[in-house]
């Protein structure tokens, strides 16, 4: 077991069943996120997070759907019931829960970033100065990196998931951040996956390094959010958060 991955530890709940509850189907929206979320070659979506939802669906006895959405449209499609909930590697923030609800984290991982073999820095402060950083739109890393670094580095930020890595290939900027899951996964994707190496953040930001990933759902949906967090309590409390972790992370 990868020795950084947390898991929160929960106390035996009973499970509500949909018939109490009400919930027989749940409508749940993802974009493509390897490897939280991808999509086979028949387009149905596939990964870590899916997997999770599933098993929830499982254990609340719902039949549940998956629908791949842009990002973007996250909060605006919860708010309107469009989906009843986004399953997605997305971070809990102070900011986002102004909007919306989060159930318990059911993952947490850390933040890292990715620079091509011919580089020699770290980042550390001095050694980032007047670097350039790639990330993606719409992500946490935006306004953490704004903070943690203030003017010493530039950010430069993609709408499309693949144009971070190609603006390194290219040159464009100096690293890309994202979550240690994500880039591994990037990184041995590619046909030279030795050309990339990964760098670890100051252990002092933790508010940069540390995320906890939860199920995003509409603020006044309240039910939904116990019905979940009950499922997430039984999940974890029968080891199979953990199993998932090892067949996709290990």
């Amino acid at each position: 077991m990868i020795n950084y991955i947390k898991i929160l530890s929960a106390g035996l709940l009973l499970i509500t069943t949909t018939a109490d509850a009400g919930y027989t189907n749940i409508r749940f929206a993802s974009e493509i996120y390897p490897p939280f979320t991808s999509q086979h070659i028949d387009k149905e979506l596939q990964g870590f997070d899916i997997d999770v939802a599933k098993a929830l669906c499982k254990i609340i006895d719902a039949k549940c759907t998956f629908s791949n959405e842009k990002f973007s449209d996250m909060i605006p499609s919860l708010k309107n019931r469009k989906y009843d909930a986004w399953i997605n590697a997305i971070t809990i923030t102070e900011e986002r829960q102004k909007e919306i609800s989060f159930s318990k984290p059911y993952f947490a991982t850390k933040a890292m970033l990715i620079a091509t073999n011919n580089t020699l820095f770290n980042a550390a402060p001095a050694e980032i100065s007047g670097k350039t950083i790639g990330v993606g739109e719409h992500t946490c890393y935006i306004q953490y990196l704004k903070e943690t670094y203030n003017d010493m580095i530039k950010i430069k930020i993609f709408s499309d998931k693949d144009a971070p890595l190609i603006a390194l290939e290219k040159g464009e900027v100096d690293a890309v951040i994202d979550d240690d899951q994500t880039l591994k996964h990037l990184r041995a994707s590619q046909k030279d996956p030795k050309k990339y190496r990964l760098i670890n953040l100051p252990a002092k930001y933790k508010q940069l390094i540390w995320h906890e990933y939860g199920i995003a759902v509409a603020k006044d949906n309240v039910e939904l959010i116990r019905v979940l967090n009950h499922a997430l309590d039984h999940l974890k409390d029968e080891g199979t958060i953990k199993k998932l972790i090892k067949k996709h992370f290990h």
